[in-house]
């Protein structure tokens, strides 16, 4: 699907680029100075890049919602779901209580490996109420199970602490499941698709496309209301597809 809508805005982007579009000045979130911003490719999802950091739109989208919403982030505790680039950085670097984690199948959960935190994102070990923040980027694609996902999130978030995420929404499609697993086996129901994975080269098998019914399925299994940030400003080179970041926070009750 995501190489589809590639090809659909490539003879756009290689028109401006003919007008000597090649990228812009701007400020980035994650560097948090001016900086230069440079288009690399006809796909500004992950070609368009801060000269410096080298991060992308999605990363400096929802740096740009955490610091909004929570500008002493630098003091909360937060954990990041699989982590990688130079946002994860960035928080590892400035924020004293910031926990990675990543899921190894064949690692005991809640224990060191590898220098993370082994923990599967839908059976969590750590205590209720553990955090002020979660961070997921382009994780929600590649659970099985999301619903547990969400639960576990929210349970493991201290009252007005968020779930503050990106995830690839097709807003105008219905949900397409790709493939589940059900009574331990894996099923494929369409073509198989991996995304890159940090730490494993054979990538993350795609287990759903989520479409329109996503933020009412998150506020369902949530229990908690989600908010859509849609930022599309070069200025803080921000623009492309799937630049949405949600926001579900758990409200003091």
């Amino acid at each position: 699907m995501i190489s589809r809508i590639k090809r659909k805005i490539s003879g756009t982007l290689q028109a401006l680029r003919g007008k000597g579009n090649h990228g812009n000045h701007g400020y980035c979130s994650i560097c948090e100075h001016p900086v230069y911003f440079e288009i690399e490719g006809p796909w500004l999802r992950d070609q368009y890049r801060c000269v410096n950091c080298k991060s992308i739109p999605r990363w400096r989208a929802l740096m740009s919602v955490v610091a909004e919403l929570y500008p002493r982030w630098r003091e909360l505790k937060i954990h990041e779901s699989s982590p990688g680039g130079p946002l994860s950085d960035k928080l590892a670097r400035e924020c004293p209580e910031y926990l990675p984690s990543h899921f190894f199948p064949d690692a005991p959960r809640g224990q060191i490996h590898g220098g993370f935190r082994c923990e599967d994102l839908m059976a969590q070990t750590f205590k209720d109420g553990s955090f002020d923040l979660v961070i997921t980027s382009d994780v929600f694609e590649h659970l099985p199970d999301v619903r547990l996902a969400v639960g576990e999130i929210m349970r493991t978030l201290r009252p007005g602490g968020a779930h503050i995420f990106t995830v690839p929404w097709y807003r105008t499609k219905k949900t397409l499941i790709r493939a589940l697993v059900k009574d331990g086996v894996l099923q494929h129901l369409e073509k198989p698709d991996y995304h890159g994975n940090p730490i494993d080269e054979n990538g993350s098998l795609v287990f759903t496309e989520w479409g329109v019914e996503l933020p009412f399925l998150l506020q369902q299994w949530g229990q908690f209301p989600v908010i859509i940030h849609t930022i599309r400003d070069r200025a803080l080179g921000i623009d492309g597809e799937f630049r949405e970041v949600f926001v579900q926070q758990k409200s003091y009750r």
